[in-house]
Formats: structure tokens, sequence, C-alpha cells
């Protein structure tokens, strides 16, 4: 899970890990965090080096230590700088033809995070996951991840996902997508999407999120995509709007 030939101190490679884990709900607030011993045991380092990463999770107010119970995650609310924009499902379709995929699985009935299975407004935590690394000139430029409900995700097979977009796929079953929020931050490339995109540990990635509803407003889709940053931009363009037009009127 960590490099000791990285210049990266071990500990902050862990951090940042343990860090990922918290923002992206695997661990949830107010979950005990695994004890030293078992979290030195699945880093492969010390207990010195664990007490240190949490420590550090501790300062920056992701983690609480109380005495005699053990350390657990604990509700932040960070100040993020959010911007909105506007944008086409259709672009997303589009984009997806241009990428071949590889190494494409499909789990069904998986337990997913609480955060995800909220998101999806299941009822139980499970559904069907697709994982899958996209290529771009027989190279490796994304990892994805997307969960559906369990009545959506049978509708899936690596043969169809190879020819089609999961997006069109769902269209051509009579979902009528209709809308999508997805934000955009950098993340540290844990050992998974190391190994899927072709990247050292702790390297920095461009981490999508995304949540797909249909026309009635239900979430069909709940997709990560974590992208190397040497061959994937995102661009926006930016129009001024008649808002901004009256803003400019009212400052001249």
């Amino acid at each position: 899970m960590v490099d000791s030939s990285l210049a990266l101190p071990l500990y902050h490679q862990v951090a940042g890990i343990l860090r990922q884990r918290i923002n992206n709900g695997e661990n949830s607030v107010g979950e005990k965090l695994a004890s030293e011993d078992e979290l030195a045991a699945e880093f492969s380092v010390s207990r010195a080096t664990i007490r240190q990463a949490v420590g550090e999770l501790v300062v920056e107010g992701l983690l609480v230590r109380k005495q005699g119970s053990g350390t657990f995650v604990q509700p932040r609310n960070p100040k993020v700088l959010q911007q909105r924009f506007r944008g086409s499902l259709g672009d997303l379709i589009n984009e997806s033809h241009l990428a071949k995929t590889r190494n494409v699985t499909i789990t069904h009935d998986e337990r997913l995070p609480e955060k995800i299975a909220s998101a999806l407004q299941l009822d139980a935590p499970l559904g069907t996951a697709v994982r899958r690394t996209r290529m771009m000139n027989a190279e490796p430029f994304a990892y994805t991840v997307t969960y559906l409900p369990p009545d959506l995700g049978v509708l899936l097979t690596p043969q169809r996902l190879r020819k089609s977009a999961l997006m069109e796929i769902l269209i051509d079953e009579g979902i009528h997508l209709t809308s999508a929020t997805q934000s955009i931050r950098s993340q540290l490339a844990d050992a998974e999407v190391c190994d899927r995109i072709d990247v050292g540990i702790g390297a920095a990635v461009l981490y999508v999120e995304r949540l797909v509803s249909d026309r009635a407003g239900r979430p069909v889709e709940f997709v990560q995509t974590w992208y190397r940053g040497d061959r994937y931009e995102f661009s926006v363009n930016l129009d001024l709007s008649e808002a901004g037009e009256a803003l400019y009127k009212n400052l001249a």
C-alpha cells in the first residue's frame, strides 16, 4: 500500500490514503477506525508510523481520539470553494466513444459504501459495481467504478460494455436520463488506482464523482473516475450571462 522508495514519508502516504477513505465515505462519520495493530499490518509499517499518520488527521479534524474507546471519524465542515457549471450528458457519452475499455468486471450484490447507497436511495446497501480501465492510444488514462441499483445492474454484461457506453445501454433499455451532478478534485492514487492506470503510489490524480438521475428524479448510477493528470484535461467554456452584464453596468 505504501512505497518506502518515495521521498514522501511513509506516515504521510498512510495519512493520504486514510484521508481519501474518509472523504469518499468508506469510513463514515462516527465509525471507529481500525486499531494501530490492524493498520500497521495492512500497510506493512510500524505502529509508530500509524500513530504519526493518525495524528496528522486528528490535527486536520478528520479524526478524534477518545480515551479508552479508540479513534473515530468525526464530522467537519470544510471551507471549500465551489463553482457550478452547466454541461451536457451527451458530451459524456461522446467522450466514451473515443476511448476503449479493458479489464471489465461486474459484481452483483456487492455491499456498497454507506455514502453511495444513500446517494442511490437504496433500501439495502447492496448493488452492482462495474469496474473498468479506459484506454486511449493503447495507454490507460482512467479507472472508473460505476455503482447501480440491483434492478439496473442486471442489464449489464462485459460484452455490452465493450461495445457501448454504460449510459447508452441504460437509454437503450428505456431509462430516460435527464440530469447529473458532478464534482472534481485532486486525490492521491492508492494501490488499486496505481495498478489500473500505471502511476506511482501517492501520485496526484484527477478524481471525478458523478450522480446521474432519470427524468423521474431517481438516481440510476453513481460514478467514480480517477484520471491520469498527464493524459486528461477538463475544460469549461464560460459565457458572460445577462446577470453578469447587469453586474458590469452596476459597477460602471
